[in-house]
């Protein structure tokens, strides 16, 4: 795997995606309280949603896949605001459906204002996505191509729903398996990053090949980022304290963007967790089921709960094969890669699944 530790000039390799990072989030604040500016509660909703950005990796992998294929990023810009606001709606109805109360340090839209609001505006978004995406006309990419993306994102958001449908499956269910928590998170999560790095390319101009090139490598990205994202619930390498895995610590959602107890609290069966009642005893089993029971919402008995399951995963090495999957998937990213030309944005691309796989980023 291409790893962060090669002697690259990082200072220089991403100084420009920071400048654009700057730009996506400045702009898409501005949106924020433009979108809807004759629409009372709405408007307000919409700025307090798209205030707080998170990495935007998503728009910055979009704008790289076309920089990566030789297409002009200019061009499909708005693209790139547009696959925000559809992210942006997917955490707010995830947020409402999972019953979470913070979501990147402040409360979720749902608490903040009310559940009617907060699907109001995860609709909005969801449509100003589409209308985004025919603004790219308009800096010169045709019709053709224009159409051809907004079909793809609209099988892409279906998917998405089949995912969140899928998950149900999981909860509470130790015996559901490998194969089918790997096709919840692929439609849940890594279509869409698929969808991103094909359609900045399909956008840029790039051949088939290319795009699909660049597709696989966001599905696999994708798989990668979930799987890691599940495993850090219960990493303590990522709680940035010194505590053990006996003592109770603070909810840290620096990594997460949410609190690392919603999967527990919502019983929903990840893989390390699937690992470690395969691999686990009778008592191990036991911990388990006893922890994804009906814990409520008390918070002294969640952190219990939680630290039970960590001495578990500790234990049955779970964690560890999760880890080794996230490596595999990783690998399989960089490779899509290889048959592009060498450029500073595939170089970028090659780097980024290495330090999201290590969440170094």
């Amino acid at each position: 795997m291409t790893t962060a530790k090669e002697g690259v000039d990082f200072t220089t390799l991403f100084a420009a995606q920071g400048m654009e990072r700057s730009l996506v989030a400045e702009t898409l604040g501005r949106l924020g309280s433009q979108l809807f500016a004759d629409a009372g509660l709405l408007s307000e909703t919409s700025a307090y949603a798209l205030a707080t950005p998170g990495k935007l990796l998503r728009p910055l992998l979009l704008l790289d896949a076309c920089r990566a294929s030789g297409g002009d990023p200019d061009r499909v810009f708005p693209a790139a605001l547009g696959t925000e606001f559809g992210h942006v709606a997917s955490l707010i109805h995830d947020d409402i459906i999972d019953g979470d109360d913070e979501r990147r340090g402040r409360l979720t839209l749902h608490r903040q204002f009310d559940t009617g609001a907060a699907i109001l505006t995860g609709d909005a978004l969801i449509f100003s996505t589409f209308l985004s995406y025919t603004d790219c006309m308009k800096r010169g990419v045709s019709a053709e191509r224009t159409v051809g993306a907004i079909r793809l994102l609209s099988e892409t958001c279906i998917e998405m729903c089949r995912g969140q449908a899928l998950e149900t499956s999981l909860i509470g269910n130790f015996e559901a398996g490998e194969a089918l928590y790997l096709e919840v998170i692929r439609l849940k999560t890594a279509v869409f990053c698929r969808a991103v790095t094909w359609l900045g390319a399909w956008l840029g101009g790039a051949a088939e090949a290319q795009c699909a090139l660049l597709g696989e490598y966001g599905l696999r990205l994708g798989m990668a980022f979930q799987l890691k994202d599940d495993a850090l619930c219960y990493d303590d390498a990522h709680t940035n304290d010194n505590s053990s895995v006996d003592a109770p610590h603070a909810d840290h959602t620096d990594k997460l963007g949410k609190s690392r107890l919603s999967d527990l609290c919502n019983r929903r069966v990840t893989l390390p967790i699937l690992y470690a009642w395969r691999r686990g005893g009778a008592n191990d089993r036991r911990i388990l089921q006893e922890a994804f029971s009906e814990v409520g919402d008390d918070p002294q008995r969640l952190e219990a709960a939680h630290a039970a399951v960590r001495r578990v995963l500790q234990t049955t090495r779970a964690l560890e094969s999760t880890r080794a999957l996230v490596h595999r998937y990783t690998v399989q990213a960089q490779r899509s890669l290889e048959p592009l030309p060498p450029t500073d944005a595939r170089l970028r691309l090659t780097l980024l699944a290495a330090l999201l796989a290590s969440r170094d980023l």
